[in-house]
């Protein structure tokens, strides 16, 4: 394991059942960045490396993925973008591809200037305290990079 930067996540992001906040405001690529880091972390660790990635129509969602399969990839785990569609694509996707985990990208039924992430891992529901070890993760650098 090796350590980087430590990342601090504005205090309106980590909510109960997504990470969702406005961009440009609270919510950027570095956040995203650190989102596949801490995930990927957690896939690694549970001993899997596959994940599904989808992201909904909104303009930052293509910047977002873009960022957070970057932090995806420095875990080792392997991201299988399966582009543009509803949250329920994604997590067919995951179950039809095998993945040890999903992502969505999206900013559900929120305005136009506010995305999100959406969570599956190990065919079971992400959030609550998971969704807060990926911010433990981050503010103390604890990921798995290079871990593949």
């Amino acid at each position: 394991m090796t350590k980087e930067t430590p990342h601090h996540f504005d205090t309106t992001l980590l909510r109960e059942y997504d990470i969702r906040g406005v961009i440009g405001s609270t919510l950027g690529p570095d956040d995203a960045r650190a989102i596949g880091l801490g995930f990927g972390t957690l896939v690694r660790r549970a001993g899997g490396q596959r994940v599904a990635v989808g992201y909904d129509g909104r303009l930052s969602s293509p910047m977002l993925c873009d960022a957070l399969v970057a932090g995806l990839a420095a875990t080792g785990c392997e991201a299988i973008v399966i582009g543009e569609g509803a949250t329920p694509m994604l997590y067919f996707a995951t179950h039809h591809l095998s993945a040890d985990g999903g992502i969505q990208i999206t900013g559900s039924h929120n305005p136009p200037d506010y995305n999100g992430f959406k969570f599956v891992m190990g065919g079971a529901p992400f959030f609550g305290a998971d969704i807060q070890r990926v911010g433990a993760l981050a503010a103390a650098a604890d990921w798995e990079i290079g871990a593949g």
